[in-house]
């Protein structure tokens, strides 16, 4: 899905941070080593530093961690990752908390499944996940966009217990001001440390 992604960032540069991180910030705790999935230009990344974690951040366009990389502040507990989200690897139960902020959804549908899981094995139970899935009346399913049901969304949080979640299902614009339908599940959830029967 080809993006103007140099104007995307820059857009980036001017927006306050995401709602859903009212969601997110109680559950943050200093110490913690979170990922960044598709950081963009690091509003999340600079956020997580804030709060005292350390970020492993990953988008795999060279702009992007440019200027991630010269707004970090000195001695940041950062390493950017210039990768694709289906090529990267984690040890099991090495992370605290991965965010995917509108970025999972670019992965192919046959890719989704295996970089969830991937994701799934390196969150330590009692980590937190939060993001943004789309729904299958989204105007990007058409782009090759992956999207869920309602059901399918549930379906892959059954190892977690849902902290915060939200379905929005309506008409506004891409970050660039394009007018477009969303669909889109904001999702803060905790991975369980036992699987739920």
């Amino acid at each position: 899905m080809a993006e103007d992604w140099s104007a995307y960032f820059k857009a980036s540069l001017e927006k306050p941070l995401h709602p859903l991180w009212k969601q997110i910030d109680p559950f943050l705790r200093a110490g913690a080593v979170a990922l960044d999935l598709g950081c963009g230009a690091g509003e999340g990344t600079l956020h997580l530093l804030e709060m005292g974690l350390s970020v492993i951040a990953v988008d795999q366009e060279p702009e992007a961690l440019e200027i991630l990389r010269e707004r970090l502040p000195e001695a940041a507990k950062a390493h950017l990752v210039k990768a694709q989200f289906q090529d990267i690897g984690f040890d099991p139960d090495s992370l605290d908390v991965v965010v995917a902020f509108f970025s999972l959804f670019f992965l192919r549908h046959w890719e989704f499944g295996q970089v969830w899981q991937r994701l799934l094995t390196a969150l330590k139970p009692g980590g937190l996940f939060a993001g943004q899935l789309l729904g299958v009346n989204d105007d990007w399913a058409e782009r090759g966009c992956t999207v869920h049901t309602r059901a399918e969304v549930e379906s892959l949080l059954h190892p977690f217990e849902i902290l915060y979640f939200e379905e929005a299902d309506r008409d506004g614009e891409t970050l660039l001001r394009e007018p477009k339908h969303w669909h889109v599940f904001h999702v803060v959830a905790r991975k369980l440390a036992q699987p739920q029967t």
